[in-house]
């Protein structure tokens, strides 16, 4: 009889300081994917897409859905996203075919509702896309804190200097949404040079 070995592939992914090492490992006959940790196979063959592991965590599909897994290949979430990235700094992006949120490291829902787009969290804010398509920020507690009211996604460089733009021109406000120049330039620079009509100004 003729054994046929399982296919491994590497996905060259979660290579750490102590060598550990996460792979995808292909079943030779039906297209779906185990989990290998550290050179042993930790789950069957049941998913059909396995990612990189970013701290800690990595996302899989069974099908159309995903779900996330620990280094144990235990799952720590059901399978109900349809959109899933990495964790980055304790927190990842999920969505259902409609909207996005964001996940904690702790597996919670943070946002109270849904946004077309969520970017992760900078200064203690994300930026947020409303369903009319302007761009906002909420707090850490999914508190609005900037309205969703901007062309743009609001660029924070810090809590006093956050850019942003409006009917095609550029502002600038404050964490608490306190406007410090009026959306009346046709560029704001992040090192605070604003241009308008062939002049640069220095506005912060």
């Amino acid at each position: 009889m003729r054994c046929i070995l399982p296919i491994l592939v590497s996905l060259a992914i979660g290579v750490s300081a102590n060598a550990q090492t996460w792979e995808a490992q292909n079943h030779p006959n039906n297209g779906k994917k185990a989990i290998v940790f550290n050179g042993k196979q930790i789950s069957d063959y049941i998913y059909s897409e396995i990612s990189e592991l970013s701290e800690g965590k990595a996302y899989v599909a069974k099908g159309g859905l995903y779900a996330y897994v620990d280094t144990n290949g235990n799952e720590l979430t059901a399978y109900r996203f349809a959109v899933a990235t990495n964790f980055r700094d304790g927190y990842a992006i999920v969505g259902d075919s409609s909207y996005q949120y964001i996940l904690s490291s702790k597996m919670k829902v943070m946002l109270p509702k849904g946004y077309l787009q969520v970017r992760l969290p900078e200064q203690n804010m994300i930026i947020v896309q409303s369903q009319s398509g302007l761009w906002g920020a909420l707090d850490m507690e999914g508190k609005l804190k900037i309205p969703t009211e901007y062309d743009l996604p609001p660029k924070v460089l810090s809590g006093k200097n956050i850019i942003v733009r409006k009917e095609e021109q550029y502002g600038v406000i404050t964490e608490g949404n306190d406007v410090r120049f009026n959306c009346y330039y046709q560029l704001i620079t992040n090192d605070g040079f604003a241009y308008k009509k062939g002049k640069y100004l220095r506005l912060f």
